[in-house]
């Protein structure tokens, strides 16, 4: 029998008799939470940090002389779902199931104690300050989405005139961004004389602590410029590649995880089995033993970068418009048809695969086989709205390489011209049987909304994000996703994806 009792409290988690089957795989853990110290700050708790940083960190606790560094959770985002969560998190405190699917159909359940601690900025901004102001504050991580850091897309520059960000200037006590806490708690830090820390995206973003530094001394430049070279001298921002699949979870996959692990929790996380993080080993106040966790620490993390963003973002957001407009909801049925599982592979074979270079040790055709297998787990019941939500964020971010190198190299169109054109449908909220859902891009502008109510047939190239790649200006592509978005609405979604896929024959 697997006892879930920690020796120096009540498991948080336990149900009436404590106990499971081993049969059941569920293991906890063993360290004692009420020796940890929170030497990690994370912004935006959401299933993917809870199913990645938070597993990768509780292993570590397992470890001699790890105890300080555990995590103090921060949310930022209001509203009655928000509340609603951070409430259910405080009443188990903190702790959660990790419930993980391996393709060949296995099961684990893992209970996660790293995060000691919750704190929710929009209700408690004094005590998320003191929390990131604190010395035990070594490292101060983030999941704020790729739009989230607020870089303009066409300058590529922190935008200062954010109605958020000019709160934050105004209100440093009292601010609503990551960024406006964390430089109001570096200043205080300063003026305690302390030493800064390490801010360590885990977003999917190329270069994600470059950027994570562009953002930070953007903002602290607005207020103070010493303050920035301060913050410049005595923070590290490094870079890492984060990958695994870790999909919501509603009201069915909850009662699905805790049938199988016998947990009554509020709050679990599933996600697929497989898990990789490849990381800059570049911590100016020390850091967890991640290299004895599976952690890769690595010097070439932009060739990782590379690989996943081209090859496993893109091809999550190159199937999900398209598939949508099949009336598809989820990955692996999505993958179960051949016109979606040939149009993903045309893009990787003849689109991203030739163009780029892989890191040391590794095989691109390896590693599309084991993107396809990911996709294909029936386990996961990986949503595609959940991928499709914040494609204007998303598209240019993992797209517009490969599509940069086409148009330079006079490449084939067929399948980004398709997938931008199934992107317009979406963004009107329904597939092409009429089907309804929710749309969520909270980085259209109004201008951007207005264009996509004109009567212009190529409004969806002229999107505030895809203004750098000046797709309007090139006749060639435009000749293409003319052609795309017709046979899309003529023919149907997957006569246009194999269409596609094997222009060749048609």
């Amino acid at each position: 029998m697997v006892n879930f009792l920690n020796r120096s409290e009540s498991h948080p988690l336990a149900t009436n008799t404590g106990a499971f089957s081993k049969e059941r795989r569920v293991t906890s853990y063993s360290y004692d939470r009420s020796k940890l110290r929170p030497g990690i700050v994370h912004i935006g708790v959401g299933n993917f940090v809870r199913a990645h940083l938070a597993m990768y960190v509780d292993r570590c606790l397992h470890l001699p002389d790890q105890e300080s560094w555990g995590i103090a959770g921060v949310g930022l985002g209001d509203g009655p779902d928000k509340r609603q969560k951070a409430e259910s998190i405080k009443r188990q405190s903190s702790v959660y199931s990790l419930t993980e699917y391996a393709p060949d159909g296995g099961v684990s359940v893992t209970v996660i104690g790293s995060m000691i601690e919750f704190l929710h900025g929009p209700t408690a901004p004094a005590a998320v300050l003191d929390r990131l102001a604190s010395p035990e504050t070594k490292i101060v991580s983030l999941t704020i989405t790729e739009g989230g850091y607020n870089i303009d897309e066409a300058t590529r520059e922190f935008v200062i005139q954010n109605p958020d960000v000019q709160h934050d200037l105004a209100n440093p006590t009292s601010p609503k961004t990551a960024f406006g806490f964390i430089v109001e708690a570096l200043a205080r830090r300063r003026t305690a004389g302390l030493s800064g820390f390490a801010l360590m995206s885990c977003d999917n973003l190329r270069s994600n602590g470059s950027v994570t530094r562009k953002a930070v001394i953007g903002f602290a430049k607005a207020r103070d410029e010493k303050l920035a070279d301060w913050i410049s001298a005595h923070c590290s921002f490094p870079n890492s590649m984060v990958d695994r699949i870790a999909p919501s979870v509603g009201a069915t996959e909850k009662a699905k995880a805790n049938a199988f692990s016998g947990l009554d929790d509020e709050t679990p996380v599933i996600g697929e089995s497989f898990t990789q993080w490849v990381l800059e080993d570049d911590f100016i106040a020390g850091r967890p033993a991640f290299d004895k966790v599976g952690v890769e620490l690595r010097d070439d993390v932009a060739a990782f970068e590379t690989i996943k963003g081209r090859l496993l973002n893109a091809s999550h957001m190159m199937m999900s418009y398209p598939a949508l407009m099949a009336g598809h909801r989820i990955v692996d049925h999505a993958l179960r048809d051949a016109s979606v599982r040939n149009f993903l592979l045309a893009f990787m074979d003849k689109d991203v695969i030739p163009l780029v270079q892989p890191p040391r040790g590794v095989s691109l055709i390896a590693y599309k086989n084991q993107i396809i297998e990911r996709f294909e787990n029936p386990a996961v019941g990986d949503q595609l709205l959940r991928i499709a939500q914040n494609g204007t964020a998303k598209l240019p971010i993992f797209l517009s390489k490969t599509l940069g190198e086409l148009l330079q190299r006079g490449g084939a169109f067929e399948r980004i011209a398709l997938n931008l054109a199934a992107f317009e449908q979406y963004l009107r909220g329904s597939d092409l049987a009429g089907d309804r859902f929710v749309v969520d891009e909270p980085n259209l502008t109004e201008s951007d909304r207005a264009l996509l109510v004109s009567e212009d047939q190529q409004a969806v190239l002229k999107l505030s994000p895809f203004a750098p790649l000046r797709l309007v200006d090139d006749e060639r592509f435009r000749a293409v996703f003319d052609s795309a978005r017709e046979r899309l609405r003529q023919q149907g979604a997957r006569a246009a994806m194999d269409h596609a896929a094997f222009p060749e024959a048609h």
